[in-house]
């Protein structure tokens, strides 16, 4: 039964998407991160759902009319990574040392030019403030629905297992979850204080909750930390920072009175600065990835570098190959060894861009009444990339959907405010001007 409802929702859409490709951008949103195929057990559980809804999505985008310019420093930084991932991936194919990932490396681009696609699609279609709330309710719908169901499972288990994401899908590990999970989490916050209805205000602080109680549960070491670095930046944007501080000390003893002796046994450890095997393998791919990019350091080893035995075993000595070859373990040794120093240069100046465009926003809208509404979504994203820095210092997820999509909505934010301002200003003047004119 779960088959035919998955599938009936996904093939009724398809026609909506044509006519309306906004709508396809949520169902496209939804997909990717509620999964809902995902728990199921028939033919739609390795449907490509996400295809059959993208495909009428971008043909509708094709004809669907273009209210703003999509240029901005940002999205020329995203078609800046996007060309030169896709130059490290033919450069790769030169150098012999690296043929045995070129594959690999192919079918990741493949992968990172879809989702750089639908950024751009979302960046085109969602075109107004109330559609980008929409967008974001999306987000948080999806992830909230699924921390409640998790929390549950943690509660009615006593905490005895590990919290992961749907299987088959890029929140599968739970430290991918984690990760995925404290980058939406200032979306529930910020949100649930802009809402007008009560009762959704209820509802997104009871899923608020949820998903802090997931993060916990996923004994993702990772995540404890961007946790901990988001708390804090919520507390102290919270317009009751004592209670807030209070609530939070309250909340840590209940968690540790809860935890089971395996949790507490791992955070124990991490805490105290003891590194376990998988702390010291991740070292170990840090150092061969440095010495990786000082013998290629524009264009790296390509996607996939990192487990290609024959070629990064080169640059891992005798006493770290123990650990075996996992991955990066981190976003910036990933874009570092994958795509070299140009590649890393990118990567930050697209972040950094990202930052300072958020506080120019929020130092502007604050002073103008009419547009104020943007400054606790100025807030709410820079929150959710500081989590991504904090969280993906220690986990592989350069290429994370949910980053480019956060990018996106980012520069959405930069259009639809500043279309706002110039028509405000047009009224403006205009109504000065009608004045001028009538007779004393």
């Amino acid at each position: 039964m779960r088959d035919y409802i998955v599938l009936a929702i996904v093939f009724v859409s398809v026609p909506i998407a044509l006519v309306s490709p906004y709508y396809g951008v949520l169902i496209w949103s939804w997909l990717a991160y509620f999964n809902p195929h995902r728990n199921t057990w028939g033919v739609a559980r390795d449907f490509p759902v996400a295809i059959v809804i993208a495909i009428p999505t971008l043909i509708g985008t094709l004809f669907a009319p273009k209210n703003h310019r999509i240029i901005t420093r940002e999205t020329l930084l995203l078609a800046m990574q996007w060309g030169w991932f896709a130059l490290t991936t033919y450069y790769i194919t030169t150098v012999p040392l690296f043929s045995g990932h070129v594959l690999d490396a192919r079918a990741q681009l493949e992968t990172i030019s879809k989702i750089l696609l639908m950024t751009v699609v979302m960046i085109l279609l969602v075109n107004s403030r109330q559609k980008l709330r929409g967008l974001i309710l999306v987000i948080i719908a999806s992830f909230g629905l699924r921390a409640f169901v998790a929390t549950i499972f943690f509660i009615t288990t006593g905490g005895q297992y590990r919290i992961w994401g749907p299987d088959g899908t890029f929140l599968a590990d739970n430290n991918d979850f984690a990760l995925g999970l404290n980058m939406v989490l200032p979306m529930f916050f910020f949100m649930a204080r802009s809402e007008e209805s009560k009762w959704m205000r209820v509802t997104i602080r009871v899923l608020m909750v949820c998903v802090i109680i997931s993060v916990i549960g996923t004994y993702s070491r990772g995540g404890l930390v961007g946790l901990s670095v988001i708390v804090i930046m919520l507390v102290l944007n919270s317009r009751h920072k004592m209670v807030g501080l209070l609530l939070l000390s309250v909340g840590l003893c209940g968690v540790l009175a809860f935890t089971t002796t395996d949790w507490k046994g791992r955070m124990g450890s991490f805490t105290q600065g003891n590194l376990d095997e998988s702390a010291e393998s991740r070292i170990a791919m840090w150092r061969g990835g440095w010495r990786l990019v000082q013998d290629y350091p524009l264009a790296g080893g390509g996607f996939d570098v990192y487990t290609d035995g024959a070629a990064f075993s080169q640059y891992v000595d005798d006493a770290d190959k123990v650990f075996g070859q996992h991955g990066p373990h981190s976003i910036y040794f990933q874009t570092l060894g994958e795509q070299g120093f140009v590649g890393l240069a990118l990567f930050l100046g697209l972040i950094v861009s990202c930052f300072l465009s958020l506080r120019k926003l929020r130092r502007r809208a604050a002073s103008i009444a009419e547009l104020a509404w943007a400054v606790p979504y100025t807030r709410m994203f820079e929150i959710s990339l500081l989590a991504y820095l904090a969280n993906g210092a220690t986990l592989g997820r350069a290429y994370f959907d949910l980053f480019y999509q956060i990018v996106a909505c980012i520069v959405i934010l930069k259009i639809v405010w500043q279309r706002e301002g110039a028509e405000l200003f047009q009224q403006q003047f205009s109504v000065s001007t009608q004045l001028e004119v009538i007779p004393a």
